[in-house]
């Protein structure tokens, strides 16, 4: 599989085992996408090393989460 991409996980910012199912989807966005929804992100994220909501040290998986700083971040 080529690799994964995303507008809202941001390689080198963003832990390499994030991922949601927009990833997984070939479309092109559509660019006024942002007038018909609002700017809550209800987008499930998970982690490739526990395939669940939690990463390998017991906390959430999002992108404000799953950053440099967290211990089981790989980047």
């Amino acid at each position: 599989m080529e690799h994964l991409t995303s507008p809202k996980v941001i390689v080198g910012v963003h832990c390499l085992n994030l991922r949601h199912k927009g990833m997984y989807v070939l479309s092109t966005p559509y660019p006024e996408e942002s007038q018909f929804y609002d700017s809550y992100d209800a987008t499930a994220y998970w982690c490739v090393k526990t395939q669940r909501g939690f990463g390998p040290d017991g906390l959430p998986v999002r992108p404000d989460c799953c950053q440099r700083e967290r211990r089981c971040c790989d980047h």
